[in-house]
């Protein structure tokens, strides 16, 4: 989480500074630009009306006699002054006497006048004053001033203000920010010592700072109190061991009185090999107990309860441990129900321990004693025995057909890899459905029981058991491999040739035919032979016949001579038909007892196909059993709101990851994963999918991919 931004004194204290000298630089500013303004304002009014008053009382007798010439020779004077805009004067009956410049429009109407008057006009400051001679006002004279000087001096006052503003915020931040990063050095050094002390750890230096001021009162005050601290607890300390030595000679003169009487009990439990404690209902260990105990579990905790003591060898079941043993404690449930909900089976390390719980009395007091059996050899052999018999039946696969055990290993080693990556990729659901299948017909028990329960585990949501589950796929794969891989890296660069192989290529030598079609020939031996891939299936699907009490099945297999396919390609296909040879017997074919009851011949038939049918290259499985329950499709899809209307909607909804029409899930369907992972995998290669089912007849699932231009070998598949 992003931490928190905190202000601390030294950001506060620049804050303050800096905010007071910009109210008070920024309030001086203002007034002083205010005032100056103001006062150039005034002088400007001020001098409007000097020049009226003055040019007023020199044309006097111009009015009086309307003499334009004497107008003209007093007023053209004003002409010299750059702020005069306008000058004009009235005579009597507003007769113009004099004017230069351009009066403002409005103030000739205004000329009868007879005080003087300074109007502010837009741009212009206009001073009117009368014209008096002894008989009374003869006229008017109009002073008009620019104000532009004015303007340009106020933009010119205010560009000082904020200069000089500008420049004495900057030295005030300046300062602002020196003053406080002193004062909070010095608070930091004192917030440090003082949280150290607070945590306990009272060996701190005192505080060096010798300054008179406050902060450095403070330190002084500070280091005095630290040294009263460590004075107190060296004193607290000194009296705890003084009691601690009391205390334990005291212990010490009780436990040897005890464990006299314990000593003969204790010396036959030391020569058990089983493990036997004494566990009080509220969970407290006894101390009789034998030696194996420690030997198979560890030290006993310091606490004395047995939560604890399960907690350090197996802490995935110590809460249920406590739960069950608090429910034994307060008598919610019977005794016998509460141990039996006990867990039985640990791993403490690398052994393996059996527990068994009896509830016995001991002086009117309710007891459990905890009988622990050390199993590890047992389990050892049949892991030795289950890994041997693994490891045979991988040998046994892979002589029978090198490339497409190699295919299956590389692809597993994939999808194992994936699953022990811990990636929850959507299509994992996928890869761990597929891997369980392809492992249980290669006669990987280990590997396809823990997939199932990994499957398990990701339907329940649990992700501590999902990734512990995929961990241990991916080193049990280790484990069952290791064997054979000198093995794979022997054969893998080999190739496998039959006689009919050679007897191709020597009958296309005798003709002389082409060197294209030879190297064709020669080209196909580096791909899988068809029949042996199918005759692998053929020989798997007897294995999950019987395995699943569909008693003895007739599997035939029908191939197009000498039919080959690149194994590499076509790996992620076979891998994944291993679920249609799974669907047809758990599905499709009915047991023997069913079979007979619906009058079909026995024993069931399964046939495998493969070869061109026009322009397409088809592979088939057709079974003789039970049908599609295209009803319970129906129903399926309805529940997952699915399209049910048309056939070919009830063949999307057979083929949609998810469904099932089984009830519950078995280690070998029920997940509703096998068909679509299925589909997806003949679609990614260029194919497309067929099905043809009837109730009670049986079903035939067929695979197609288009053919590329004929060559004479090998058979060669278009994309």
């Amino acid at each position: 989480m992003k931490p928190r931004f905190v202000l601390t004194i030294y950001h506060k204290l620049v804050a303050l500074i800096v905010a007071l000298m910009v109210a008070v630089v920024g309030g001086l500013a203002l007034y002083l630009s205010s005032q100056q303004i103001e006062a150039m304002s005034a002088a400007l009014r001020t001098k409007a009306a000097t020049y009226g008053s003055v040019m007023a009382s020199q044309t006097t007798s111009a009015v009086a006699f309307s003499d334009r010439e004497t107008a003209r020779e007093v007023l053209q004077s004003l002409d010299a002054d750059g702020d005069v805009a306008s000058v004009a004067l009235y005579g009597p009956g507003a007769a113009l006497l004099y004017s230069c410049g351009t009066a403002t429009a409005g103030l000739v109407g205004a000329t009868a006048v007879t005080a003087p008057q300074v109007i502010d006009a837009e741009g212009r400051i206009a001073a009117m004053h009368p014209v008096v001679s002894l008989e009374g006002p003869r006229g008017v004279l109009v002073v008009e001033l620019s104000t532009a000087s004015l303007q340009a001096a106020r933009s010119h006052v205010r560009r000082l203000a904020l200069l000089t503003g500008f420049a004495a915020i900057a030295v005030g931040v300046i300062a602002a920010w020196l003053i406080a990063r002193r004062l909070a050095r010095r608070l930091r050094a004192i917030a440090s010592v003082a949280s150290a002390v607070a945590g306990g750890d009272l060996d701190q230096q005192p505080i060096a700072d010798a300054r008179r001021d406050e902060i450095g009162t403070l330190a002084v005050a500070f280091n005095a109190m630290l040294a009263q601290l460590q004075q107190l607890i060296a004193h607290i300390q000194d009296l705890a061991r003084k009691e601690q030595d009391r205390l334990e000679n005291l212990v010490a003169q009780r436990t040897a009185q005890l464990d006299q009487r314990t000593a003969e009990m204790q010396l036959v439990f030391d020569h058990v090999d089983q493990g036997l404690l004494m566990v009080d209902l509220d969970g407290t260990l006894a101390r009789e107990r034998s030696a194996a105990v420690e030997r198979l579990l560890g030290p006993a905790p310091a606490s004395g309860k047995l939560h604890d003591y399960v907690q350090a060898f197996a802490p995935d079941a110590a809460a249920w441990f406590a739960l069950q043993w608090e429910a034994l404690r307060d008598g919610a449930l019977p005794p016998e129900l509460c141990l039996a909900q006990l867990p039985s089976h640990f791993e403490a390390g690398r052994r393996h321990l059996e527990l068994a719980y009896k509830l016995t009395e001991v002086n009117g007091q309710h007891r459990v004693l905890v009988v622990i059996s050390d199993v590890t050899a047992q389990i050892q052999r049949r892991r030795a025995e289950r890994d041997e018999r693994e490891t045979a039946s991988l040998l046994t696969r892979m002589m029978r057909g090198r490339v497409g055990f190699l295919a299956f290993y590389s692809e597993a080693a994939q999808y194992v890899a994936s699953i022990a990556a811990g990636t929850r990729d959507p299509a994992l659901r996928l890869t761990v459905h597929t891997l369980k299948g392809i492992a249980a017909l290669e006669g990987i028990d280990s590997i396809a029981e823990q997939c199932h329960a990994l499957e398990a585990a990701m339907a329940d949501g649990d992700e501590l058991a999902t990734r512990a589950t995929a961990r241990a796929i991916g080193e049990r794969w280790v484990v069952v491999t290791e064997k054979i891989a000198p093995l794979l890296a022997a054969t893998s660069a080999r190739i496998e040739l039959l006689p009919g192989d050679l007897e191709q290529i020597e009958t296309a030598l005798h003709r002389g035919a082409p060197v294209d079609e030879l190297r064709a020939i020669v080209a196909s031996w580096r791909h899988e032979r068809v029949d042996t891939r199918l005759q692998r299936f053929a020989d798997d699907a007897h294995v999950l016949a019987a395995r699943l009490g569909k008693g003895a099945i007739d599997v035939a297999v029908e191939v197009d001579d000498g039919l080959r396919l690149p194994g590499e390609r076509w790996a992620r296909f076979w891998t994944a038909f291993v679920h249609a040879i799974r669907n047809a017997i758990d599905h499709g074919l009915e047991t023997s007892d069913e079979r007979r009851a619906a009058g079909k011949p026995e024993p069931a038939r399964l046939t495998l196909r493969a070869g061109r049918r026009g322009d397409e290259l088809a592979i088939e499985i057709e079974d003789n059993g039970r049908g599609v329950n295209w009803t319970k499709v129906a129903e399926r899809a309805r529940t997952c709101e699915l399209p049910c209307l048309t056939d070919a909607d009830l063949v999307d909804a057979l083929f949609h990851d998810g469904l099932s029409t089984r009830d519950t899930a078995t280690e070998v369907s029920g997940r509703g994963v096998g068909l679509s992972a299925l589909r997806q995998a003949c679609v990614s290669s260029g194919g497309h999918v067929t099905i043809t089912s009837r109730p009670g007849t049986g079903t035939t699932l067929g695979f197609r991919w288009p053919i590329a231009p004929a060559r004479p070998e090998p058979l060669q598949i278009a994309g």
